[in-house]
């Protein structure tokens, strides 16, 4: 089964949702409702300042196993991590786990400390990133531990309950970057124990660029601080007679880190229409359509393919990551699906393959076509 005819994707086989997730029709129809708002702006009515975020929570909940107040509605994943990496009280010496081979977004926050005297180490990931990696290269100076639950490259899937269980038993704050996991894969936050879980939405939870998801566990909302006062995260603000009231009491939970301007109409319209379709599906049944398309990949892929990617069952992922012996051969294959408008990325030479519930069985066969004529 696949959900093709609930997007409008032309002619193209679009296999590349770790890069970009499409809009659902759903959520262009948010955008034009929305438009429709800034048109005549005698339809927006005051509470919608505090509706619209409070309705992106509700829908992003059950993705991350959390309460919707455990969620603040963010910009990416960067500002999440950010909030971490920043809102500690660091001292030289300190340490700071992640792995190698990280997005950006969840590297360069802590090399940024290093001037400050805390230790970044980089675990090695060659074959995979394993617990026992991250517990040998935990030190008693060791505060905070950053993996990406889903490598952006090769698609391969930490084990983010074992990591989460070894740094309770430190008390070390565990985060997770979930970018290309959220409305991918199963993810239970509170299982993994994670501190914080930053998310950008542009990827798989099909929203516009410049939209995210921030988690933060209760027992951290008091632990960290709030950089930006936004004036709606504080109690009453609701009240549009007493503005000038206002105090820094911040509302429960984790809205206080809600970016400012948070119902960005143009942005969190779309964002929940996208998330509520997303979860009518279901976690489960989303993550099974992605395995068999890709199951169907490599079980078609013509000599001189071979894959990247774990396909373990407790390290697979949305994401498929392809080679040729020949990297000149690679390249040319990914040209030559480009061309087809067969849509997938280039990611640290190989060619990252990822579909989703907006793909059919039709766009795999379209992506075997283009390497069987690559490789002949």
């Amino acid at each position: 089964m696949s959900w093709k005819s609930d997007f409008d994707l032309g002619d193209t086989a679009y296999l590349n949702g770790a890069n970009h997730g499409p809009f659902p029709r759903v959520a262009i129809d948010a955008v034009s409702e929305a438009l429709g708002w800034k048109r005549d702006p005698s339809s927006i009515d005051d509470s919608i300042y505090f509706t619209l975020p409070d309705r992106v929570r509700r829908a992003a909940a059950p993705f991350f196993g959390c309460d919707p107040g455990d969620l603040a509605v963010t910009t990416g994943a960067s500002s999440g991590v950010a909030l971490l990496a920043e809102g500690l009280d660091w001292n030289p010496g300190d340490h700071v786990v992640i792995p190698a081979g990280e997005f950006p977004a969840n590297y360069l926050p802590w090399i940024a400390l290093r001037p400050a005297g805390v230790e970044v180490t980089m675990v090695p990931t060659d074959g995979g990133l394993t617990p026992d990696r991250i517990a040998d290269a935990l030190r008693p100076t060791t505060r905070v531990v950053a993996v990406g639950q889903v490598n952006f490259a090769t698609g391969y899937r930490v084990d983010v309950e074992a990591i989460g269980r070894i740094c309770r038993d430190r008390e070390i704050a565990f985060l997770i970057d979930a970018s290309q996991a959220v409305c991918a894969v199963p993810l239970d936050v509170r299982s993994a124990g994670a501190a914080v879980v930053a998310t950008a939405g542009y990827k798989w939870m099909l929203s516009p660029y410049g939209t995210g998801l921030l988690y933060v566990d209760p027992a951290w909302v008091d632990r960290l601080p709030v950089p930006v006062v936004n004036w709606t995260t504080v109690a009453g603000a609701d009240d549009f007679n007493k503005l000038t009231e206002l105090g820094v009491d911040f509302r429960p939970g984790a809205a206080r880190w809600d970016a400012p301007e948070t119902a960005s109409f143009l942005n969190c319209m779309p964002m929940a229409a996208a998330l509520e379709f997303l979860a009518a599906i279901g976690i489960e049944r989303i993550f099974a359509h992605t395995r068999s398309l890709i199951d169907r990949l490599v079980d078609g892929l013509p000599a001189g393919f071979r894959a990247e990617s774990s396909l373990a069952d407790g390290h697979r992922s949305s994401i498929f990551r392809l080679v040729c012996d020949d990297p000149e051969r690679t390249r040319a294959a990914y040209q030559r699906c480009l061309e087809a408008r067969v849509s997938v990325s280039m990611r640290e030479s190989g060619i990252r393959v990822s579909p989703g519930v907006w793909n059919s069985e039709d766009d795999i066969d379209r992506l075997l076509e283009q390497l069987a004529r690559s490789s002949a």
